[in-house]
């Protein structure tokens, strides 16, 4: 057919290997949840397709936008639908960005999302007749620092894909009064929490769940103000942005259409009459929705061209509905019956119905402009008839339409922890604020939610010995585990190394706050040696032994020798790192932290070297054997870390800098990982669990300490803070491009092989809650241990008051 190769063929020539890496999927995989679609668009440049060149992305022509969207939607459905949110977003994004060059905060933010191929997600506020799109309905209240955000959003697509969340808030202004602000949040900030909502089949790929925000903390450098007043440029970014919406998703369902179109015409079924008609239904409706695109490239964007664009959009909707009905009579029962993707897509081809504006909520206004009598006035509150009260619309709620309903609010002194009211669930996601609901995908919404507790998504495992393709490890804040704390902890430093009562990262220890003064070496010798340690110098009880099979040779001796090697080396290599931070400490409260952090990781590096005694290793050789079995990790990751933070310290004598590095850079990344192995291990090693347990005690308080420690200066002095965001985002830079998504894989398909013939021995114990570990796969396992890096991250930046760090 020839429009749908000429949009294929331009959707290549954007976005090189995406139809290729989409047609390698089952077309059930890309239509699943999980997401499976999502790393195909993300390696094909996909973000960046609307963002004009001058920002660095490809700069696509609202036309161009329109085909490529369509190719992507005969392909994979639900891949268009989603990304039409995030291009959606980020159009109006940049639009926004030309109408507030003030501090040049937003730059960074904006190039990040094409330099990294961050995906954007809409969280604007509820709609209000009389208001627009960055007009919100609620206010925020500045606590120190920055602000608290509250609030529910359902559906929203990218739910767990999503890097960044856009909100809009009203904020005190200057010199009194509000003025808009507009919030761009990385989406593993603390208090972001995903929960199932989602029931259909249909489209499930496109990840619209639940995302609420609970005393969600935003740093004052991530709210960026506006200048512009309601009746200004605003208002046209929100025609503007609603334009967009309309033209990409009819294009989505278009592609839907299409690919029953080319499988009707392809079969050669029926007449030529009848073909011929089909294929005109067809181009009728992408005769519309590209003559829209046209009037966009042309620069009408007023009131008028919405109303334009909105008709287009409906017959447009009207004509592709029909001519898949059409194409699937032509195709006849047989193959209806015999493929279930032609049942697919004719479902999923009807939910074009349910996206915002319904035809009821606009006629009236369009009839005006129509006639003549009036301007478009886009509103979803306006009943066709003036005078009679508005019937009920089968397609929405008769009330407005609940989406991100998103508050700032001021902390009290004693913090109320109370679950955020759900919105009512709405067959289509968002509503602006304003008279015009916010784009969103089509999202029938279930009659009851499903319960929060969901399995992870299958993972393909690789055949034993055959190592998978290498994860790629880097700062990545897509998929987040749901946090219950959303609060700064209340542990005290007693409980913070207390063995039983010492919390995890796992579960919500980046939260905890303790000061140099709270932790130092009386603190150490009257806790650490008895309530973490036990009095078990060597890291675990006497009572616990190493199983045999764990010295025979095999996948799972592998697995743990490399752990164990590594492990010593790292923590060796750090304490003499932070022999360096003791020499240059500005008070004797921080030299006595890090002369009890020195001793921390020297005692680490010579449990797990003792450890390799207990696999069968001879002590004269453990030396041997962690030189040896750490060769190309220490050259690729070790030696690279080392030569961009020891300089800090050493020549610089730049304490916050290596406190920084040593605090986000080494232990924010790694310790959650070193948390895993603790689990994974304990059924099979209880030692080496019991040392990874001791250890991981350490390491939260010695987030916790480094994390007070930087909040405090950026505190007392605001310059240090383009300093240590700097040496952040070029620690974060170099981690992007180490190998450590190698040497997880290498460890995790070791693992994942060697315990096989144990699963009786591993039984129903649990990883993390609710998951088996005989169930997860290596895959899951990192996958898992990321999520709680990105977590941990993003938590300690922004308690820090470097939260902008997290866009780089």
């Amino acid at each position: 057919m020839r429009s749908l190769d000429q949009a294929r063929t331009l959707c290549e020539s954007y976005l090189p290997g995406l139809i290729d890496g989409l047609t390698e999927l089952p077309f059930d995989r890309r239509e699943a949840p999980g997401g499976a679609t999502l790393p195909v668009f993300r390696n094909a440049g996909g973000p960046g397709l609307v963002i004009p060149k001058d920002y660095g992305g490809l700069g696509a022509t609202p036309l161009d936008a329109v085909r490529v969207t369509r190719a992507i939607g005969s392909l994979a459905p639900s891949l268009a639908v989603a990304t039409t949110m995030h291009h959606f977003s980020v159009a109006t994004l940049f639009t926004f960005a030309e109408s507030i060059k003030n501090s040049g905060m937003e730059w960074a933010l904006l190039e990040a999302i094409t330099s990294r191929n961050l995906l954007v997600s809409s969280g604007f506020a509820e709609g209000r007749p009389a208001q627009g799109i960055l007009a919100p309905t609620m206010t925020a209240t500045p606590v120190e620092g920055g602000y608290r955000i509250n609030g529910s959003k359902k559906p929203c697509s990218l739910t767990h894909s999503m890097d960044l969340l856009t909100a809009s808030v009203s904020v005190p202004a200057t010199g009194g009064g509000t003025q808009t602000a507009f919030l761009l949040m990385p989406a593993t900030l603390r208090g972001i929490s995903r929960h199932p909502f989602w029931g259909s089949s249909v489209l499930a790929g496109a990840e619209s769940d639940e995302i609420r925000l609970t005393d969600v903390f935003i740093e004052d450098e991530l709210v960026i103000p506006t200048e512009n007043g309601p009746d200004g440029m605003l208002d046209d970014l929100q025609t503007v942005g609603f334009i967009w919406f309309e033209l990409l998703i009819t294009a989505s369902y278009l592609g839907m259409a299409s690919a029953l179109v080319e499988r009707a015409l392809t079969a050669g079924r029926g007449g030529t009459t009848e073909r011929a008609a089909l294929a005109t239904r067809l181009e009728t409706a992408t005769q519309l929705i590209e003559g829209a695109a046209r009037a966009l490239m042309a620069g009408e964007t007023d009131s008028g061209a919405l109303a334009q664009v909105l008709m287009a959009r409906y017959g447009a909707q009207d004509a592709l509905t029909d001519a898949a009905q059409r194409a699937v009579e032509l195709l006849g029962g047989m193959s209806f019956i015999g493929s279930p993707d032609v049942a697919y897509l004719i479902a999923a081809c009807q939910c074009v119905a349910f996206h915002p504006p319904s035809r009821g909520s606009v006629a009236a206004s369009l009839l005006d402009y129509v006639d003549g009598t009036g301007p478009f006035i886009f509103s979803d509150t306006r009943p066709s008839d003036p005078t009679a009260p508005r019937p009920a619309d089968p397609a929405r709620p008769t009330a407005p339409m609940p989406t991100t309903a998103v508050q700032a609010e001021a902390v009290p002194a004693e913090p109320v922890r109370a679950e955020p009211e759900p919105a009512e669930p709405t067959p289509a996601e968002p509503a602006v604020t304003g008279t015009a609901p916010t784009a969103g995908a089509a999202r029938p919404a279930p009659e009851t939610e499903k319960p929060a507790a969901v399995a992870p998504a299958p993972v393909t495992v690789p055949a034993p010995r055959q190592m998978a393709e290498p994860v790629a490890v880097s700062y990545d804040p897509r998929p987040v585990t749901p946090r219950t704390a959303t609060q700064t902890s209340t542990a005290t430093a007693s409980d913070a190394a207390d063995w039983d009562q010492a919390m995890s990262l796992f579960d919500g220890a980046e939260g905890i706050r303790l000061t140099p003064a709270d932790c130092d070496l009386r603190y150490w010798f009257a806790n650490v040696p008895q309530r973490t340690l036990r009095g078990n110098i060597v890291g675990y009880s006497p009572d616990l032994v190493t199983p045999d099979f764990l010295r025979e040779p095999g996948p799972l001796r592998e697995a743990l020798v490399q752990e164990v090697a590594f492990r010593a080396l790292a923590e060796e290599r750090a304490a003499r790192a932070i022999g360096y931070l003791v020499a240059c400490a500005p008070d004797s409260a921080t030299v006595e932290f890090y002369a009890t952090q020195l001793m921390d990781e020297t005692r680490h590096s010579m449990i797990f070297r003792n450890h390799l005694c207990n696999l069968g290793v001879d002590a004269s050789d453990v030396d041997a054997v962690i030189a040896a079995q750490t060769a190309t990790d220490r050259a690729a990751i070790l030696d690279p870390l080392e030569e961009l933070g020891i300089p800090i310290v050493r020549e610089r004598r730049d304490f916050l800098g290596g406190v920084v590095l040593l605090t986000i850079l080494i232990e924010g990344f790694l310790a959650p990982s070193f948390e895993l192995s603790e689990r994974k291990w304990r059924p099979l090693d209880p030692r080496m669990a019991d040392m990874e347990k001791g250890a991981g005690i350490d390491e939260v308080r010695h987030l916790a300490v480094g994390t007070s420690i930087i909040r405090d200066a950026v505190h007392q002095n605001a310059e240090e803070r383009d300093r240590l965001v700097e040496i952040i985002r070029d620690g974060m830079r170099l981690w992007e491009q180490l190998p450590v998504g190698d040497q997880l894989t290498r460890w995790e398909n070791w693992f994942q092989e060697g315990i096989v013939p144990h699963r009786e021995l591993i039984g129903d114990y649990e990883a993390w809650d609710g998951r088996r570990l005989v169930d997860t796969t290596a895959q899951e396992r990192i996958q898992k241990a990321l999520e709680v890096t990105s977590t941990v991250h993003s938590t300690r930046l922004t308690d820090m008051g470097l939260g902008r760090a997290l866009i780089f």
